[in-house]
């Protein structure tokens, strides 16, 4: 995977989101106009990888003197990806229910997870840098994430047994718009920690792990946060004085919505907007270490 530097992106990504959208919309069309579930696993898994593929190609066609192979990357993305995502709903399931800041938990779970996938992948790298470190990263957290947006999305269109194809799809679009803006991000931070760091447990590794487990927290906690915010901005004054950590009301249950999607998408985005500056920053610098 490496060409001279003079080479310009190949823009293959435009391709594999091109051509795979057109190929999910025509799956849907054919699953809303048959409901035949037998084409519900290609909308399902067509729409939670397109966004996630087409980023690491993003990823890959801006950076053509990476020292990762397609057999590394391909393996990161399905086995650290799965594995990460397996091994922290096991830990959530024992660990998480009933503590404090359980978002926080559920962040430095997966984190945890998802950066131990990142060191595992990274074994007889000759070179380590931080390029390919943010690469290697983005790679497992956008794994983690297909798999995970997979199971939201099924979950989400078949609740009580029956399908609901506006339930699945408005959740697949939406996990398919936020995809390249959280895992992926998170954990290609962490991966550019731990190739600085000479995949060494340093402070700054550290540092980083608990960084990105805050906005991890952060994002998953928007909607409760955006629920606050909107009951104490619009809410009477009882809902007001009975707001308390174990009895927020649910979201669908706040009025005005379109006051707390305004406040939950604003919370989001910021998370998303120090991710993505961060990321730009690291990538531009080229810093490379000796493994």
């Amino acid at each position: 995977m490496t060409a001279s530097p003079q080479t310009q992106p190949t823009h293959v990504w435009r391709a594999v989101l091109g051509w795979g959208f057109l190929l999910w919309v025509i799956a849907t069309v054919v699953l809303a106009l048959t409901r035949d579930e037998i084409i519900l696993p290609s909308v399902v898994l067509i729409g939670s990888f397109l966004v996630p593929v087409a980023t690491i190609f993003w990823f890959i066609d801006h950076d053509h003197e990476t020292e990762l192979g397609e057999r590394r990357l391909v393996t990161a993305f399905f086995v650290a990806g799965v594995l990460g995502m397996i091994c922290s709903a096991a830990l959530e399931i024992w660990l998480a229910p009933h503590r404090l800041l359980p978002n926080l938990w559920v962040g430095l779970i997966e984190e945890g997870a998802k950066g131990f996938g990142v060191y595992f992948m990274s074994r007889g790298l000759q070179r380590l840098e931080i390029r390919d470190g943010i690469l290697l990263g983005t790679v497992v957290g956008l794994g983690f994430g297909a798999f995970e947006a997979a199971g939201y999305t099924l979950t989400s269109g078949l609740q009580g047994g029956e399908l609901s194809l506006h339930r699945m799809i408005s959740e697949e679009l939406l996990r398919e718009i936020i995809a390249p803006f959280c895992h992926g991000i998170w954990t290609g931070l962490l991966g550019a920690a731990i190739f600085s760091s000479r995949r060494r447990l340093t402070w700054r590794v550290v540092g980083t792990y608990l960084g990105v487990s805050i906005l991890h927290a952060i994002w998953d906690s928007s909607s409760n946060a955006a629920v606050v915010l909107t009951v104490l901005i619009h809410g009477p004054d009882e809902a007001r004085s009975a707001l308390s950590p174990s009895a927020l009301p649910f979201p669908a249950d706040v009025e005005p919505q379109w006051l707390f999607g305004t406040l939950q998408w604003i919370l989001m985005f910021i998370v998303a907007i120090i991710g993505v500056v961060l990321v730009r920053r690291l990538w531009h610098s080229r810093a490379a270490v000796p493994a």
